[in-house]
């Protein structure tokens, strides 16, 4: 609806001043180019803010695949150290220390998709 209206308004500007120029009205003019110009920046300002949407949804987007691809990992790491009757090495991924490797590493990997998604 405000693109609506912005454009609307960007509309009206531009008929101001070009009724400002038709009749010598320099007052209509300027008060058309300042609509106009007004309109523009609000256009701007709507755009800037869909790409930031767009953004977020993509980190989101990438943070999740990547905290589904550490989980599916720790899980695939968990069932190799019991096949191998490892008993320690199966504790080992459920200790702090290997959530806090994974949480870390979805950090990195959110980190980086990010990048990727900002250099786009």
């Amino acid at each position: 609806m405000a693109d609506f209206a912005d454009k609307a308004q960007e509309v009206a500007g531009r008929a101001k001043r070009t009724a400002g120029d038709l009749t010598g009205n320099d007052d209509l003019k300027a008060e058309g180019a300042a609509d106009q110009a007004q309109a523009k920046v609000a256009q701007g300002i709507d755009a800037a803010a869909d790409k930031a949407a767009e953004v977020k949804e993509a980190v989101s987007e990438a943070g999740d695949v990547a905290q589904d691809k550490i989980s599916h990992l720790a899980h695939d790491t968990a069932d190799a150290a019991r096949q191998l009757h490892l008993d320690d090495a199966a504790s080992v991924a459920r200790d702090n220390r290997v959530i806090i490797a994974a949480i870390v590493a979805a950090a990195v990997a959110v980190v980086l998709l990010t990048r990727r998604a900002l250099t786009r």
